[in-house]
């Protein structure tokens, strides 16, 4: 059948999602994290070189981090290698802060590949359903400016 594969880089660690048959990952506004393939999630899960706990009252996989400074510091970007653009998300679109000193991964495994929206903090999202094309360029959200010639581009594959 005409399954599809999503590239993605976390860290410096490669791995490839399958995406199905459908050959599509929902970019979604309504949707806080981030949800994977289990075997992708797991693997981005062993890239944080850091000690791992779920806290009882968090159903999200956490890691212990400096206070002091910045609370990103040494986390891992990670890159979504889509067929003609690359979405990459710094470590504030990849965790959560969830107390002083411990940052939560906003990734979860699930049955559906989900794009959700703390990936994409920061970033001008357009959807042109005429053209079946979605576009986005990073942007400073509090000034809300963003120049239309960092656009990069996918062509929707999926349905809507």
């Amino acid at each position: 059948s005409g399954n599809s594969r999503l590239n993605i880089q976390f860290g410096g660690a490669q791995t490839t999602a399958l995406l199905g048959d459908a050959r599509s990952i929902i970019i979604d506004s309504g949707t806080s994290l981030t949800f994977l393939a289990k075997d992708v999630y797991v693997q981005a899960a062993n890239v944080i070189n850091r000690e791992r706990f779920y806290p009882p009252e968090q159903d999200l996989l956490c890691y212990h981090v400096e206070n002091n400074g910045d609370p990103y510091e040494g986390l891992p970007e990670m890159t979504f290698h889509f067929a003609n653009a690359d979405w990459k998300l710094p470590p504030s679109n990849i965790f959560a802060m969830f107390r002083s000193g411990i940052a939560c991964l906003a990734i979860k495994d699930g049955e559906m590949p989900i794009f959700g929206n703390i990936a994409k903090q920061n970033m001008h999202v357009k959807y042109d359903l005429g053209n079946r094309l979605l576009s986005f360029a990073p942007t400073e959200c509090t000034g809300l400016r963003s120049s239309h010639e960092n656009f990069q581009h996918l062509e929707m594959n999926c349905l809507l």
